[in-house]
């Protein structure tokens, strides 16, 4: 016959020893996992929370702005193609571009916008109003006031040249008198000195364009008025005044300055009227133009 023993004991909390079973952690050093929170020094010595990385170090946690791809606005990034860029707003890699306008990321002659309606960016930056031109390359219009290569000014032709400006003879024409010209009915001819394109015209004296006997003018200033010679030159047709160079003779009235009236004196010179005459009653003096009254016998009787 077998016989077994059991032997039935009772514990209670008196019973148990004070051993504390610790986890294992997954960073023994730090007796933290990773992920957890731990505490590291900043370089100013300040202490900062931190998470334990994959490698159990205490890791400063950073913000980003874009943390899908741990980058701030505006880092400097290599987009899909290798081009260098800047990571822009929507958090993704932009390539660098230079601007002709900066402040306003623009180029000279991209289209813009102002309140007065649509435009370019001009070489100072500003959105301007796109402007028909008669010549767009040189933006200017036919008869704009331009400056040539050699630095005059001049005024854009028809050919969008810029052209120096002459002084014509016949403004209106842009003609010069003796110019070839063609008249409104397609006839070649002259300009004339009336700026009158003159076909078929056959002068005595060509190089004046004028015949004998017509006008000319004696002094440039064109105030003293000749004829045409038979030599073609401008001829004083008066050549009987006591002062020829002035077309005047002793005694004419003439006027001096300030619009007052003077006399012809025997020196040819415009000389103040004076008050006293040699002969008071006509008002005259001698050697002065007068009209005389003839009486004949029967008025005398009268």
């Amino acid at each position: 016959m077998t016989m077994s023993l059991f032997l039935i004991t009772s514990c209670n909390d008196d019973d148990l020893d004070d051993t504390l079973i610790t986890p294992e952690s997954e960073c023994p050093t730090l007796g933290l996992n990773i992920g957890d929170v731990c505490q590291l020094s900043n370089p100013n010595g300040v202490p900062v929370d931190g998470i334990v990385n994959s490698d159990c170090e205490c890791e400063l946690v950073v913000t980003f702005d874009c943390p899908n791809i741990q980058a701030n606005i505006g880092d400097v990034c290599t987009s899909a193609a290798g081009v260098t860029g800047v990571i822009n707003a929507d958090c993704n890699c932009e390539g660098t571009t230079t601007f002709d306008c900066p402040s306003i990321q623009a180029n000279i002659g991209d289209p813009c916008s102002t309140p007065n309606g649509t435009g370019n960016i001009n070489s100072d930056c500003d959105c301007v109003i796109v402007v028909a031109y008669d010549c767009p390359t040189i933006q200017a219009n036919i008869g704009d006031v331009c400056t040539t290569g050699a630095g005059n000014t001049g005024v854009v032709n028809a050919d969008c040249d810029c052209e120096a400006t002459t002084t014509f003879d016949c403004p209106n024409l842009q003609a010069n008198i003796g110019d070839v010209c063609t008249d409104p009915g397609g006839n070649t001819g002259v300009v004339n000195v009336d700026c009158d394109c003159v076909v078929n015209v056959i002068y005595d004296c060509p190089s004046l364009m004028l015949n004998v006997g017509d006008d000319c003018f004696l002094d440039p200033a064109g105030t003293m008025i000749g004829v045409v010679n038979a030599n073609c030159d401008c001829e004083d047709p008066n050549t009987t005044f006591d002062c020829p160079n002035i077309q005047a003779n002793f005694g004419d009235q003439c006027w001096l300055p300030g619009n007052i009236s003077g006399t012809i004196n025997a020196d040819c010179d415009c000389e103040e009227q004076s008050n006293t005459f040699d002969c008071p009653f006509l008002q005259l003096n001698f050697g002065d133009p007068c009209t005389c009254l003839l009486y004949t016998s029967d008025a005398a009787d009268e």
